[in-house]
C-alpha cells in the first residue's frame, strides 16, 4: 500500500496520505483528484485509467470491494465509446454512492491510452472480482468481435490511428483473457455466431468434445443449399475441426 499511496501523491500532489484511511484516500483523492466529478469532465480521464491499470493488483489485494469500485468505474469508460459490446447495465453495479462517478452520462469518446493501457493490465484481475467479472468479460468478447488476428477492425468500430496500429495485439490480449478465464458456455455464445464463428476455429477444434452439433450449425448458419449440398459442408465442416484439433493436441 505504501507504493500505492507514494504513487497517489506523486500524481495528485496531495501529500500526508499516510494518515488517511484505504477509503477516505479513494473518495476524497483518487476519485474527485483522478476521475473527476461529473459537472467537471466529459469522461474519465486517462490519469485514473493508468493509475488503475498500472496498479491494478495492488488495488485488488488492499481492498477487494474498493478494488471492484474503482475497475467497474474504469470499465464503464470503455463502454462508453472505448468498446463495443453487448450490452450491460449502468450506473448499476456500482453502489449509489459512486454514481458520479458512472460515465452513463458522460460524453463518447474512442479508445485513449489509458483504455488500451487498462485493458492490457487489468482485465485479469477485474475478472476475479464478482461485481466486475460480467462487465469485464463483455468488454474483452466485444474486443475479439469487432477485431481480428492480423489487427482488421470492422467497420462501425472507430480506434483512433495510434491504438489501430496495435489492434492486432489488442485482440490477442482480449482473446486469450476471455478464454482463461471464460466458461465454455460464455465463449460459445460469442463465436458460434454466422460473422464470427469461422475465426474461431481453434477454439471449436478444442472443444470437439462439447459440441451439439445440431447447436452448432442451427447457431452458425453456416450450411447453404439443399439437403444433399448441407450434408455434404457438415461432413467438411466437422472433419476439418477434427483435423485442426489433432493439429491443437500436437
Amino acid at each position: 500500500m505504501k507504493n500505492l499511496i507514494t504513487e497517489i501523491e506523486k500524481v495528485t500532489r496531495v501529500s500526508n496520505l499516510n494518515q488517511m484511511s484505504w477509503q477516505e484516500i479513494v473518495e476524497k483523492v483518487v476519485l474527485p483528484k483522478m476521475a473527476g466529478p461529473r459537472e467537471t469532465r466529459w469522461c474519465i480521464n486517462d490519469m485514473f485509467m493508468n493509475f488503475v491499470a498500472d496498479n491494478a493488483y495492488s488495488i485488488y489485494i488492499t481492498d477487494k470491494y474498493l478494488a471492484s469500485v474503482l475497475f467497474e468505474i474504469a470499465l464503464q469508460r470503455l463502454s462508453c465509446g472505448a468498446v463495443l459490446h453487448e450490452p450491460t447495465s449502468w450506473p448499476e453495479p456500482l453502489p449509489k454512492q459512486y454514481w458520479d462517478y458512472s460515465s452513463k452520462w458522460d460524453e463518447t469518446h474512442v479508445m485513449t491510452d489509458g483504455c488500451y493501457n487498462f485493458v492490457c493490465k487489468a482485465m485479469d484481475t477485474c475478472m476475479k472480482c464478482e461485481m466486475t467479472r460480467s462487465h469485464a468479460l463483455k468488454v474483452l468478447l466485444g474486443l475479439v468481435s469487432h477485431l481480428s488476428q492480423d489487427g482488421y477492425v470492422n467497420y462501425g468500430y472507430l480506434l483512433p490511428e495510434k491504438v489501430k496500429e496495435k489492434s492486432a495485439e489488442l485482440y490477442a490480449h482480449a482473446k486469450r483473457t476471455a478464454e482463461e478465464f471464460g466458461t465454455f458456455e460464455e465463449l460459445y455464445q460469442s463465436y458460434a455466431r454466422p460473422e464470427q464463428w469461422a475465426k474461431h476455429k481453434i477454439w471449436f477444434a478444442d472443444h470437439l468434445t462439447d459440441l451439439d452439433w445440431d447447436r452448432f450449425f442451427e447457431d452458425t448458419k453456416c450450411l447453404k443449399g439443399n439437403f444433399f449440398q448441407r450434408f455434404i459442408q457438415k461432413r467438411t465442416i466437422k472433419e476439418d475441426l477434427k483435423k485442426l484439433s489433432l493439429k491443437v493436441a500436437c
